[in-house]
Parts: C-alpha cells; sequence; structure tokens
C-alpha cells in the first residue's frame, strides 16, 4: 500500500486475528482522534480510501513518537502515495467552501475530537480502578475468603458495566457524526471543485494557489524550509488563438497542464494563474535546481507535438514557453514573489522567448 519510507506495525496487527490490549486500544484511539480531525479539518472526506491511507501515516508517526506539520504531513502523503496533488486541499479555509458547510464540518470536527478525548479517558480511567482492584486481590489472596472474593468481583462487574454504558453512549455519538460527515461529502466535493480548480486544465485556481504560496513563504520564516516558484508563459499565444481559434487555444492550455503533472513531482503545486499563464511552486527546491526543472520543461514544451483537428484536417502544432525563476525569501509577500517571477519570465520575452530567466 504505501512505499518504504513509513512503516506501521500496529496496522498489521490490526489486520491480524490478534486480541487488542489497553495500550493497543488506546493508541488507536490517539490514532484515529488526529486523523479524523486532520482529515475533516482540511475537507478531506473519510470514505475508506482516504481513511486507510491516511491513518497508515498517522499510525507510523505515532509508533515513531513523532510530531508533522500540515504541510509535512501532505508532503509525506504526496511522496508515498504520488496521487495528484489537487485530491488534497492542504489550505482550506472558511471561503474554500460555503460559510455554512464550513461551519457544520468545523463542528463534527470538534464534537468528534472531544468524543474520541472522552472514550481514551474512560478507558484508561476504568483501566486504572480495575488495576486497583487487581493489586487489591493480590494483597489479600492467601487470606481471601468467598465474601473478600465476591466482593471485589462485583466491584469489577459494576466498573465494567460503567465503562460499557458510557462507551455505547460515545460510540452512538460517533456513529451520528459519521453519518453527518458521510451526507456532506459530495455538497463539500463540489463545493471544493469550484472554490479551488481551474474548470478548463484541472490545475488550482490563481487563489488556491496564492494560498499555497502563503503556506510556503510561513515555511520559509519559522523553519528555513526552501522552495522555488516558476512562472511559465507560452509564447505568442495570441496567434495561436487569431490562426486556430478559441478551441484549439484550450487544447494547447490543456496539453502544458497535461506536461506540468506527468513531469512535475506529486509534491508540487501547479496553477493557472491567468489566460496563458501559469505557475508552479516547489517545496523543499533550492534556486539552482528550480532552474534546473524549468530548463527541463522548456525542452519538454519545445519538442511536443500537439495534435488537433483543423476544419476536418489533422494539424500538429508546436509551441514555446518561456520561464522566470525565484526562491522565496525571508521577507517575501507573495505580492513581491509573484512580481519577481513575473519580471524575470518578462524578462525570457525580451531576450527572444523559449527562455528561462531567474530574479533573486
Amino acid at each position: 500500500m504505501a512505499d518504504n519510507k513509513i512503516n506501521c506495525e500496529f496496522y498489521n496487527k490490526l489486520k491480524g486475528t490478534k486480541k487488542l490490549s489497553h495500550e493497543d486500544i488506546k493508541l488507536l484511539m490517539n490514532i484515529v482522534r488526529k486523523e479524523l480531525s486532520f482529515l475533516i479539518k482540511h475537507n478531506i472526506p473519510p470514505v475508506p480510501r482516504n481513511y486507510e491511507k491516511w491513518f497508515y501515516i498517522f499510525c507510523s508517526l505515532a509508533e515513531q513518537k513523532k510530531e508533522l506539520d500540515d504541510l509535512e504531513l501532505i508532503g509525506l502523503y504526496k511522496d508515498i502515495y504520488e496521487e495528484d496533488y489537487q485530491s488534497v486541499d492542504i489550505t482550506a479555509e472558511k471561503e474554500s467552501v460555503p460559510e455554512d458547510l464550513a461551519k457544520k464540518f468545523k463542528n463534527i470536527a470538534t464534537k468528534l475530537d472531544e468524543t474520541l478525548k472522552d472514550l481514551i479517558n474512560n478507558i484508561d480511567s476504568y483501566q486504572d480502578r480495575l488495576d486497583n482492584h487487581t493489586d487489591k486481590l493480590e494483597k489479600v489472596k492467601k487470606e481471601a475468603t468467598i465474601e473478600t472474593v465476591n466482593d471485589a468481583v462485583m466491584e469489577i462487574l459494576n466498573e465494567l458495566k460503567k465503562l460499557r454504558m458510557e462507551n455505547n453512549k460515545l460510540k452512538n455519538e460517533l456513529k451520528s457524526y459519521h453519518s453527518e460527515v458521510v451526507s456532506l461529502k459530495e455538497e463539500l466535493a463540489s463545493a471544493k471543485r469550484e472554490a479551488t480548480i481551474d474548470f478548463l486544465t484541472g490545475l488550482t485556481n490563481r487563489r488556491r494557489f496564492e494560498r499555497a504560496l502563503e503556506d510556503a513563504i510561513k515555511d520559509r520564516k519559522l523553519r528555513n524550509y526552501p522552495s522555488s516558484l516558476i512562472f511559465v508563459d507560452v509564447d505568442d499565444f495570441k496567434k495561436i488563438n487569431d490562426e486556430y481559434g478559441h478551441v484549439i487555444g484550450d487544447i494547447v492550455l490543456k496539453e502544458l497542464a497535461t506536461i506540468f503533472k506527468f513531469y512535475l513531482r506529486a509534491n508540487t503545486v501547479v496553477g493557472r494563474i491567468g489566460g496563458e499563464e501559469f505557475a508552479i511552486l516547489l517545496p523543499g527546491v533550492e534556486l539552482k535546481d528550480a532552474v534546473k526543472v524549468a530548463e527541463r520543461l522548456k525542452k519538454i514544451i519545445e519538442n511536443r507535438e500537439i495534435k488537433v483537428n483543423v476544419e476536418g484536417k489533422d494539424k500538429k502544432i508546436r509551441i514555446t514557453a518561456s520561464f522566470g525563476v525565484t526562491e522565496i525569501g525571508h521577507d517575501d509577500t507573495v505580492e513581491s514573489l509573484l512580481m519577481r517571477a513575473d519580471e524575470a519570465m518578462y524578462k525570457a520575452k525580451k531576450k527572444g522567448k523559449n527562455r528561462v530567466e531567474v530574479e533573486v
């Protein structure tokens, strides 16, 4: 299911038939609580496929006693499963979905978190009490009578009865919250697509891309984690539209999006930020390596033949693009970063197009 970058022995134990110990149950509840809170916080539908993949990650981190921030978790997920980054919204905010949906999911996340905490605390509390009863029995076992043993057993049974009642109540609450999540899943998925995706290319839209930039800038300031930005602009795109029409122009843009999705790493964020302008965020990549990425993409694009049908005739179109590259600095804002990448890209245009230029 996942590669060798992470491992979860507990996951394998759950798939077996061996009974879970008290410590196993406690570990399981902590994993589930963290995972569900994370999924709902980031508007990731907790359907079985998503749930299992994320469980493996949180399980592995729990066993290693490691804590990662949200951006690192998303990056780890993409490195392991190599899925399109758009299947996960790493910067979901209130305005990303309708306000009523955001409020509902926030409330569910809070209730789930509180309920799971109560469940864990209940298990710990009653386990402590049962341990005390066991200790008492151990101390008096030599002079134990039927009466004292019966009293101790009755106390234990009463504790178990209370635990069962409390856990049944919490289980019913969890079922109720889960039903709410499932019923809202489709509504949320539709709202997310409208809020974050460019419908023509399937890439992120400008608003969503800028939020990803904000996270990368914060990461640079707080952890000195490097990231780079590439601007890409199709050369002479107006001529393509004028000669072949806007339908062919759209095909060219879709082809470019396909190239980006195929040749870039899974944790790369690619957005369409204008008509024929694209932006690429490379987390963890310094400037010199970002330039290599841009040069590689430039060669791929210039050598690509785009097959189109114009007035019933098959044709092959070749295009080029100009690239502007910059690295995120400690004092950057979204505006300063976009402006610098834009300046580098226009420098490439002025120097003859089909080039890669850098601004620092």
